[in-house]
């Protein structure tokens, strides 16, 4: 079960960083996007539609849940953003309930698009992003939990410099689909 883990890691990081060399040479270069300095503090909360950690058999009583939190650090001189996220989801499966908990590492390569001349580019946010981390199942009978991680993308548009909405998608055992609100620190 640990060889998976880290031959899952391994792949998730590799992967990671071909994406974000790629989306260099596609954009508009290392930097990140107006509305983003370093030390930008940028908070998503929102709801998704995810993955049925009971197999795909039970009901969704909650939907998953999640806020993250980013923190605009650049790598060199690569626009990357890393952060944490938690977020909650609860099944039903033969009368029983499943309350599941995630937190995860987030770390996120920032698109720069270079038509500067849109004002509605200079408010927009693009990103490849990569989480890891765990899902514990609190009430389930054996109390197992799941690895969570994905490869993904995601965007962002402040609608103030400060309030704005956001929407990430990628495969995930947590979230598949996720939107909601985004604030600007």
């Amino acid at each position: 079960m640990k060889h998976s883990y880290i031959k899952g890691a391994r792949r998730f990081l590799l992967t990671a960083v071909l994406l974000c060399g790629l989306g260099g040479r596609v954009f508009g270069g290392p930097e990140y996007p107006s509305i983003i300095n370093n030390g930008t503090i940028l908070i998503n909360t929102g709801a998704g539609w995810g993955s049925h950690l009971t197999g795909g058999k039970g009901e969704f009583r909650c939907p998953p849940l999640t806020v993250s939190l980013d923190y605009a650090l650049p790598f060199g001189t690569l626009p990357f953003t890393f952060g944490l996220a938690f977020g909650f989801s609860s099944e039903s499966l033969y009368g029983l309930d499943f309350n599941n908990f995630g937190f995860a590492a987030r770390v996120a390569y920032h698109f720069s698009i270079p038509i500067e001349a849109a004002n509605i580019y200079r408010r927009l946010d693009t990103y490849a992003l990569a989480v890891l981390g765990g899902i514990l199942e609190a009430n389930s009978i054996e109390n197992e939990g799941a690895f969570w991680w994905t490869l993904g993308g995601g965007l962002r548009y402040f609608f103030l410099p400060w309030f704005g909405a956001y929407m990430e998608a990628g495969f995930s055992e947590f979230t598949i689909i996720s939107g909601g609100l985004s604030f600007r620190l």
